[in-house]
């Protein structure tokens, strides 16, 4: 008699020891010989692996689109955010440290005047009950949360934050980012708001605290400036900047203080505007400080003047008076230009750019890359066969290697073929392959990235390319329904087409090889689980005497080994990998909600427990085990970043 489970839509036919797996349509999963044998119960409770995850780097810096997002301790350690991640980082040991308490994309960043108590703001994630936009306070030392502020009060998220420099740091001001931005002023040690008011009709993109007495609080954005302060310590009154004669910019993009109280902006024409202590006019005007935007002003320590960077890719060291430019250097143009400088020591800088690199360097020093992220998605993702290194490919066209022994670049090239959609080493990791969107499949040498091959497999995306377990063939899954299955030639330089294993109705999402190479598992995306004979690519419609094969990998969301991964209720959208440990008995997969989802190997059981673990602002695209199983690699899609994860025996 059939046993069933209507919440995860699984029956289980126990004389023919068939799994019928309902995902939108039936799946039909035959159970292995000897577990039919054994009693198997589909239903069976598994408990969670004893084993977790900790989060030992990550790999990205959201420069693109985020703002004052690049702040310094009173440690000395470097403070940036990236997805849902702060990222505390000592330059000089190349260390990092990572605050994870947040549930979604991080947009702000504040540091209080103690130097070790930080603000971070978060936007409202998809699950309601739990990812409210909110302002988390916490200890930068011991990364303990101390106070939860704005849960059901600040809209769609935090797009800046400022503490007061005046009593202790008493007050927090945020600013809400929404169609119509609100400024709301908070005493954050008691968790109270104590006022708040709509700012503006367009986008507002700074607040800070000025250092005048008695103080106001600066908001910037686009065509405004204003000024406010807080009357009987409960209600805001705004002064809006008046331009007179100078031409007002699109935007007003960086805002500081001199030690006398003047209020200094940059904005978008490239000028720097001087506004009198106490008022809302502008003083004076340096025109022409940059080309293009001013994106930062920061005051050198020691009162050693300012330092600005533009959109012109310059860094310009000024005066204490903004009479002259004492020195000036042009960054890099694989850096890009620098939207936020913070000095780490006196002569050493530490620059966050439009592209998403954090770089070291100095007006008489070279800069270095200290970390990358890509500028969009990333999907691709194929760890090294025998050495603790890395690929990853973005939609952005840039195929990079990372040691995760050090957490440095090995390289990174840039594909002329479309987005990188797909990644794998050759067995001996001497070789790199590349599915491109264009349906391109490139072939590198891995030692000095010469281009060894480039051959069109069909015209759309290539989703996967993997070898089989002797490295004689590569699979091709298209989006185009088809996998390509090429024999292999002069150690993986050279690739004949074998056939075609056609016959899915949707895109092909991930694909196994036999652990003898004879067969070949694909799902698409469809929800469809099929076998192919690799000797000729014919379809093999007898799947139940495949019940016993032995697979290589286990990276298809779709299979008898994996079933116990799907989560009651879930679309069949919102798993997007899955990888099995090589030589340990683990799963990880990655979804749609930001998590990471670590499970026993045991997943051919409905209720496979398992632990989640965030970071990622959005849907994880990929997973993979490194080749001892002693780390677990996520990559994310709109937060562009790599986390790298360390397994631990709890």
């Amino acid at each position: 008699m059939p046993r069933t489970n209507t919440s995860h839509e699984i029956s289980y036919i126990e004389d023919t020891g068939q799994v019928k797996f309902y995902l939108r349509r039936p799946v039909h999963l035959y159970v292995p010989t000897a577990l039919k044998e054994d009693d198997y119960d589909p239903l069976k409770v598994v408990d969670p692996p004893s084993q977790s995850l900790q989060l030992e780097w990550v790999h990205g810096y959201r420069g693109k689109d985020g703002r004052n997002n690049l702040l310094v301790l009173a440690s000395g350690e470097v403070l940036y955010f990236t997805a849902g991640v702060v990222v505390l980082y000592n330059v000089e040991a190349n260390e990092q440290r990572q605050y994870v308490e947040h549930t979604d994309d991080i947009k702000s960043l504040a540091v209080h005047p103690d130097g070790e108590t930080v603000a971070s703001g978060q936007v409202k994630g998809c699950d309601d009950d739990q990812d409210d936009a909110n302002i988390r306070v916490w200890n930068s030392t011991t990364l303990e949360t101390l106070h939860v502020l704005g849960t059901g009060d600040l809209g769609w998220g935090v797009c800046a934050l400022a503490f007061s420099k005046a009593d202790d740091g008493a007050l927090l001001a945020a600013v809400e980012d929404a169609q119509e931005p609100k400024l709301s002023v908070w005493q954050w040690q008691k968790e109270t708001k104590i006022s708040d008011m709509k700012c503006s009709s367009d986008p507002v993109i700074a607040v800070n605290f000025s250092t005048e007495e008695p103080p106001r609080i600066v908001t910037t954005g686009k065509n405004s400036i204003a000024f406010w302060t807080l009357e009987d310590g409960s209600t805001l009154e705004k002064s809006t900047g008046v331009f007179g004669s100078t031409p007002k910019p699109k935007y007003i993009t960086s805002v500081s203080f001199t030690p006398d109280g003047e209020t200094l902006t940059g904005d978008s024409n490239g000028n720097i505007l001087v506004w009198a202590k106490g008022s809302n006019e502008i003083s004076r005007t340096i025109t022409e400080a940059h080309q293009g935007s001013v994106f930062d002003i920061l005051p050198l320590s020691g009162g050693r003047g300012f330092l600005t960077s533009g959109k012109d890719r310059l860094l310009k060291q000024w005066d204490a008076n903004f009479f002259a430019a004492e020195t000036t250097t042009e960054l890099p143009e694989e850096l890009d230009a620098g939207r936020v400088v913070v000095e780490v020591a006196e002569g050493t800088l530490v620059v966050g750019t439009i592209s998403n690199i954090l770089a070291k360097g100095g007006m008489d020093q070279q800069f270095s890359v200290i970390t990358k992220g890509s500028l969009d998605e990333i999907w691709g993702l194929a760890t090294h066969p025998t050495q603790n290194k890395f690929l990853s490919g973005a939609l952005d066209s840039i195929v990079t290697e990372r040691n995760m022994d050090d957490n440095t670049i090995n390289w990174s090239i840039k594909v002329l073929k479309g987005g990188v959609q797909s990644v794998c080493y050759s067995p001996d990791g001497e070789v790199v392959l590349v599915g491109t969107t264009s349906g391109t499949l490139i072939v590198y040498n891995a030692s000095d990235q010469e281009l060894l091959l480039e051959k069109q497999a069909g015209s759309e995306p290539l989703q996967v390319v993997q070898f089989s377990p002797d490295g004689s063939l590569l699979a091709v899954g298209s989006r185009d329904n088809d996998v390509y299955l090429y024999e292999t030639e002069d150690d993986f330089r050279k690739y004949k087409l074998r056939g075609t294993c056609s016959g899915h109705s949707s895109f092909i999402r991930s694909l196994d090889f036999s652990s003898d190479g004879s067969v070949l598992r694909t799902n698409s995306g469809d929800y469809e689980l099929l076998f192919w004979q690799t000797s000729d690519c014919t379809q093999d419609t007898n799947s139940s005497e495949l019940r016993d094969t032995e697979w290589a990998t286990r990276t298809c969301l779709l299979c008898f080994e994996n079933f116990g991964v799907w989560p009651k209720g879930v679309d069949g959208t919102d798993l997007n990998a899955v990888a099995g440990a090589h030589n340990k008995d683990l799963v990880v997969t990655a979804d749609d909600f930001g998590q990471v989802n670590l499970f026993g190997g045991k997943t051919h059981f409905a209720y496979a427990g398992h632990k989640r673990y965030r970071g990622h602002s959005s849907h994880v695209t990929n997973v993979a085990f490194s080749y001892d199983d002693e780390k677990v690699l996520s990559v994310g899609g709109s937060d562009c970043s790599i986390f790298q994860w360390k397994l631990s025996d709890e």
